[in-house]
């Protein structure tokens, strides 16, 4: 069986991981980088680049000490993971574990002065069996001197048929596969949650209902921000509560905290990913007034989208669409996410009414 079995789209990407297991020859840093399906990718999401790395951690000899929390089963206790701090610091400093090598996972694009100047000295001068996974959404977006001491490897969007085709081989619908395999905009992980997630859903139906919302009055557009944050918390809690249930004797404080963390970082990027459905709609708008239906995500809404349209004939969708995805850039800044969506949705509105 391969190390990289169940893994959907980028072949080229998972042969050459594959062939550094094979062979032993393990680089001390890889930097997988590819265009998000969604900001700040969560849990399962994106095009393949977490999912790989998780892949490659399956192998290698078993850790020492404390087992690994329930997000990290999937390594079968074979390496000691970290993760870059919320604030954008580098890896948390631990006692090193006996007998395994360890991984640290580092959004490398969002990381601070401070954070990737000692990445950048750590890479220099590598110390025992440590990993590297830095993960970015371009190699632009990464200082130079990281990118040059990294091995790049290139993640691409997995095609929509071959996401279909994975949904449907789980059961799904052909009508459901499809809406799901384009929400998913390229990531099988989030079309999977698309298609498997009510927290998700419920998220996605709140946009849907504050996307319209132009010439709603300024209590009304307030409802429903309050609406799409309070999805966004459900979607947290869930992540929480999931990450809970994994500790067969109960989880200790350390636990309960970790739980925590992933429970905001699940929240946040349900924020983020509102921002995205937002854009999305507005993508819609746009290549329905271009004539391209075809080309609309949101397939189970083309009637709406069509008729709202034709109700705001000339205007530019194209610009509030790039206003939400500019908008997403707020949430590294700790800017409250009800602030974020009012100023997006309250600039939107002048792009669509003139």
């Amino acid at each position: 069986m391969s190390t990289f079995d169940g893994l959907v789209g980028n072949e080229p990407a998972l042969g050459i991981l594959s062939r550094a297991l094979s062979s032993g020859d393990i680089s001390h840093a890889y930097l997988f980088h590819g265009p998000p399906a969604s900001a700040r990718r969560r849990r399962r999401g994106g095009s393949g680049r977490r999912s790989s790395g998780r892949g490659r951690s399956r192998r290698g000899p078993r850790a020492q000490g404390p087992p690994p929390g329930p997000h990290d089963r999937g390594a079968g206790g074979a390496l000691h993971h970290d993760r870059a701090d919320p604030g954008g610091g580098a890896a948390r400093d631990e006692p090193a574990v006996r007998g395994a090598r360890r991984v640290f996972v580092l959004r490398a694009n969002t990381l601070n002065v401070q954070a990737a100047n000692a990445l950048l000295k750590t890479l220099e001068e590598p110390e025992g069996g440590a990993v590297f996974l830095l993960l970015a959404v371009s190699l632009e977006s990464v200082l130079p001197t990281i990118v040059s001491r990294a091995q790049s490897i290139r993640f691409n969007p997995v095609p929509r048929e071959e996401v279909v085709s994975f949904l449907l081989a789980r059961g799904y619908g052909e009508d459901e596969a499809r809406l799901a395999a384009s929400l998913g905009r390229g990531s099988v992980g989030l079309s999977l949650r698309y298609a498997a997630e009510g927290e998700l859903r419920e998220l996605r139906e709140a946009v849907l209902g504050a996307g319209f919302l132009f010439s709603a009055n300024f209590e009304e557009r307030a409802r429903a921000v309050e609406a799409l944050v309070a999805r966004a918390e459900e979607v947290g809690a869930a992540r929480e509560r999931e990450v809970l249930a994994g500790y067969e004797d109960g989880p200790d404080r350390r636990a309960k905290d970790a739980a925590k963390r992933l429970g905001r970082a699940a929240r946040d990027g349900a924020v983020a990913e509102a921002l995205e459905l937002l854009a999305l709609l507005y993508r819609d708008a746009a290549v329905s007034a271009a004539g391209a239906g075809e080309l609309v995500a949101n397939t189970d809404r083309v009637g709406e989208i069509r008729a709202r349209v034709e109700e705001h004939r000339g205007a530019d969708w194209g610009g509030a669409a790039r206003i939400l995805r500019e908008a997403g850039e707020g949430l590294q800044y700790n800017v409250p996410p009800e602030a974020i969506l009012e100023v997006a949705l309250s600039r939107t509105r002048r792009k669509i009414l003139g």
